[in-house]
């Protein structure tokens, strides 16, 4: 339970979250609520967002800092979104793991316990791969006590790729990726040492016996510490890409539990597909984004679908999902049309947020798209009127991509991509901040209790209170105004709203210790 607020911090939060229409950019936002920003001079690219508790914001990437060589980046912007001064130089700071060669890219970025930060990636010298994680203080520098002062560099060679990381419970960072075609689960100590406890002394390396490659792409870690790796496996019977879930226990070895023998195969369809990012749900359910193609008239043009599934905890796609267990979109369609999402969200709420971004190959056209879906896999036509926001191309650009979302404790949608310019490379990285519907995340203990005390909702004429102790109960309007007060002493509590107007409201609930607020629908 987080500690109590004032009054005033509450009635600040009703302006913010609901003054604006969902589905709409938050204009107390950068410019007309997005911020562009370049790490470098040309060719950058935003791959991840990250929200630290105080709500600045960070990015992570990687940028072409001397014209000729990419580095990792790591950017930091402050609530408003603009650029952090105190982070790096002008909000921005720039690490090599492998200096003076052609590619140092991150690729997933995430929190560990103390203030600290991972970010894992790879680099690339025109011959061979390195993979690494590196680890940050808050201020942004190297943490000289992981790894080789906050560097954990892989062996050199072959084609070894750190794809995207999590960090369990224990604060121990572990990646997915590949090494020589094949997944690649790695767990690594606090001091970043392989954890020796994790399969071969720190690594996993799956070999699928129906796969001729495989690729992992995004991994979480459960409440449990088990692990959920997404990716793409090499059909070796039909040489087609197959998009695939498994799960791992706590020391490495696949949970058999699991879909048929820790894995799940989503069968999209019958051609190329791609699984490329994962969250879980409040229910801990597992919400899959990636994208699947679909056949052409002409046969000589790849047509892509975006999807986002629903994967049960036992394993199975659940069919109550969207349309037999999968929610699809293709904005652009016909021959050349591609549709293609790499991030999802799962809201506290159970609403689900994500992106993706289509491209004409015939005429060039390019979009980028906000989709918003109630808990069942069905467009939320509250948000953007359809449960789509597009996001368009600026001045001067030829391309937009989406690549990362996360959701704000204020209910409040991050979205993060890039423009392509006049040269036909990226270089500017955006960040927009997106207006929802749904309810501030005072945490998930705070959201529970407060669904718990707090009935019904939507109320017409009275609503229940119910609390442990003396209290103080307030409903406030979406102006920050208090129009109802009460102390109650414990058990269940009766407030009149005859006397209240339809609408939203917010109905908070605090003691000495603890607060709890709700959205609360008078109807």
């Amino acid at each position: 339970m987080k500690k109590i607020f004032t009054l005033a911090f509450v009635c600040v939060l009703a302006l913010t979250c609901f003054a604006q229409d969902p589905g709409t950019l938050d204009s107390s936002f950068g410019t007309d609520g997005m911020t562009r920003f370049t790490p470098s001079t040309s060719h950058d690219y935003l791959e991840k967002i990250l929200i630290q508790e105080d709500g600045k914001i960070l990015t992570t990437g990687r940028s072409r800092h001397d014209g000729s060589n990419y580095d990792i980046y790591v950017s930091r912007q402050n609530t408003d979104g603009s650029m952090d001064a105190s982070f790096g130089t002008n909000g921005i700071r720039h690490y090599q793991a492998t200096p003076a060669i052609y590619i140092n890219a991150a690729r997933d970025i995430a929190f560990g316990n103390d203030g600290l930060i991972f970010i894992a990636g790879y680099t690339y010298d025109y011959e061979n791969n390195e993979a690494f994680v590196l680890c940050i203080d808050e201020n942004g520098f190297e943490y000289p006590y992981f790894g080789n002062e906050g560097f954990a560099i892989s062996e050199y060679g072959g084609g070894i790729v750190y794809e995207a990381l999590d960090v369990d419970n224990n604060g121990r960072p572990i990646v997915t990726g590949y090494l020589n075609d094949k997944v690649i689960v790695r767990r690594f100590d606090t001091a970043g040492q392989l954890d020796p406890t994790f399969g071969d002394n720190g690594t996993v390396q799956i070999n699928f016996d129906d796969a001729l490659y495989s690729f992992g792409y995004s991994i979480k870690v459960t409440e449990d510490n088990k692990i959920i790796v997404a990716g793409v496996r090499i059909d070796v019977q039909s040489l087609m890409l197959r998009a695939f879930v498994t799960r791992l226990e706590d020391n490495g070895t696949l949970d058999n539990t699991f879909g048929n023998y820790g894995r799940v195969d989503l069968n999209i369809g019958h051609l190329a597909e791609y699984a490329l990012d994962i969250d879980i749900d409040p229910n801990g359910n597992y919400l899959v984004a990636g994208h699947s193609e679909i056949p052409s008239q002409s046969g000589t043009l790849a047509r892509y679908e975006a999807y986002v599934t629903r994967i049960l905890t036992d394993g199975t796609i659940d069919t109550s999902f969207g349309t037999d267990g999968f929610t699809r979109f293709e904005s652009f369609s016909g021959e050349g049309c591609i549709n293609n999402s790499e991030a999802v969200v799962a809201a506290h709420d159970g609403q689900i947020f994500g992106t993706y971004y289509s491209y004409d190959n015939i005429t060039s056209d390019s979009r980028a798209y906000v989709y918003n879906l109630n808990e069942n896999g069905q467009p939320n036509e509250d948000f953007a009127e359809t449960g789509i926001l597009p996001i368009s191309l600026q001045q001067g650009d030829l391309e937009v991509r989406t690549a990362a979302a996360v959701m704000q404790n204020d209910g409040k949608l991050l979205i993060g991509g890039l423009f392509f310019n006049n040269d036909g490379w990226a270089s500017d990285v955006f960040v927009t901040r997106i207006n929802t519907n749904v309810t501030p995340n005072i945490g998930y203990n705070d959201i529970e209790a407060a669904k718990s005390s707090i009935y019904p909702n939507p109320a017409t004429s009275t609503v229940f209170v119910e609390t442990n102790g003396n209290a103080q109960v307030s409903i406030i309007d979406m102006t920050g105004r208090v129009i109802k007060e009460m102390e109650t002493t414990g058990n269940v509590s009766t407030i009149n709203i005859e006397d209240i107007n339809e609408g939203i409201y917010f109905i908070m609930i605090q003691d000495d210790n603890n607060r709890i607020v709700e959205k609360l629908v008078v109807k």
